[in-house]
């Protein structure tokens, strides 16, 4: 199982210049090793010189101005049905993957083992006829996770997809936008 580890929020505080970061202004955040732990600081846009060499990860942010809207997560019953109506649109691919990674981050789903009986999740259903067959070559098997929602132990598979560095900005706006909603007060 994949390991749980803890990064701080956001100070709002640059680390470099210790100065506090202003309203709409851009600053990185980056996650370091200490330890047996993580770090996160966060870093003025303009003090910014590119991530430093023991960096594990890093993103930029902006904060937020007083005037905008807040948003939330959509419930997670709203995102699990999401997850589900995206099996039908094969272009969502790449986004319903990150959607489910996201579920299990939020422990709303769960992996669970295929049965002993039958192709294992994502193996191509082969007809018995085509045994005799070599001249086509054999397609290869889709990587899908079989998940389990813990919400109502209800079962979907998801593709397994590459993501490349290049689109990997656009996917995240568009999950954002599919999973955030405005509010225009957070309950207490």
């Amino acid at each position: 199982m994949i390991g749980e580890y803890k990064i701080n929020r956001t100070t709002r505080r640059c680390s470099v210049g210790d100065r506090p970061l202003e309203p709409g202004e851009v600053y990185y955040s980056v996650v370091l090793e200490a330890d047996e732990d993580f770090k996160r600081v966060d870093i003025a846009a303009d003090a910014w010189k590119g991530p430093p060499e023991e960096a594990i990860g890093w993103w930029k942010n902006r904060v937020p101005r007083a005037e905008e809207k807040k948003r939330e997560i959509a419930p997670p019953e709203v995102l699990i049905e999401l997850l589900r109506s995206m099996a039908e649109q094969p272009a969502a691919a790449k986004s319903r993957f990150l959607l489910a990674l996201l579920l299990l981050r939020k422990r709303h789903l769960k992996t669970i083992e295929p049965t002993a009986t039958g192709s294992p999740i994502g193996a191509p259903e082969r007809d018995p006829s085509d045994e005799g067959e070599t001249n086509t070559p054999e397609p290869k098997p889709r990587e899908t996770m079989l998940l389990m929602s813990n919400l109502d132990q209800s079962t979907m598979e998801v593709e397994v997809v590459a993501i490349g560095a290049s689109e990997a900005g656009t996917l995240q706006d568009e999950l954002i936008d599919l999973i955030y909603r405005d509010v225009d007060e957070l309950p207490e």
